[in-house]
C-alpha cells in the first residue's frame, strides 16, 4: 500500500497530502478538500485473463454558480485517468515502469512543462 497521506506534487494542491478514506487489498481512495474543491484520488488494480490493469484517477468536484440560473449552484466535476494495461507474462515491474515512462514521453505528458501544457491543451481541445 502507498503511504498515508498520499503526497501529490502539484501547484494546486498545497496541503501536505491526501489522507486515505478507504483501503482494500487492491484499491485505495484518498480525499482532500482545498478551498471549495474536493479532490479524490482512486488507485486500483484488477487482474483477469492473464492481464493486470492499474488505474490512477484524480477527481475534482466543486459547487459553482449555474451560468444560466445564477441563483442556483451546480456540481462541477473534472476527472483525469491513467490506465496501465499489461500482460502478466514475463514482464517485471521494472520493465513496465520503463515502458510506461517511454509511452508517456511519446504522448508529451512526461517531459518539459511547456510540452505538457501544450499537449494537454491540444487533447482537451479535441485534437486526436
Amino acid at each position: 500500500m502507498l503511504t498515508d497521506p498520499l503526497t501529490i506534487d502539484t501547484s494546486f494542491i498545497t496541503a501536505a497530502g491526501q489522507p486515505a478514506i478507504s483501503r482494500e487489498p487492491n484499491k485505495s481512495i484518498y480525499k482532500l478538500t482545498v478551498g471549495s474543491i474536493v479532490y479524490t484520488t482512486t488507485i486500483n488494480h484488477t487482474f483477469a485473463k492473464g492481464r493486470r490493469r492499474t488505474m490512477v484517477r484524480l477527481d475534482a468536484k466543486a459547487l459553482v454558480a449555474d451560468p444560466y440560473v445564477t441563483s442556483n449552484n451546480i456540481e462541477d466535476t473534472t476527472s483525469v485517468y491513467l490506465v496501465i494495461d499489461r500482460s502478466e507474462r514475463l514482464v517485471t515491474d521494472a520493465a513496465v515502469v520503463a515502458q510506461v515512462k517511454e509511452l508517456l514521453g511519446v504522448l508529451g505528458l512526461a517531459t518539459a512543462a511547456n510540452i505538457v501544457t501544450t499537449r494537454t491543451a491540444q487533447v482537451v481541445g479535441g485534437e486526436s
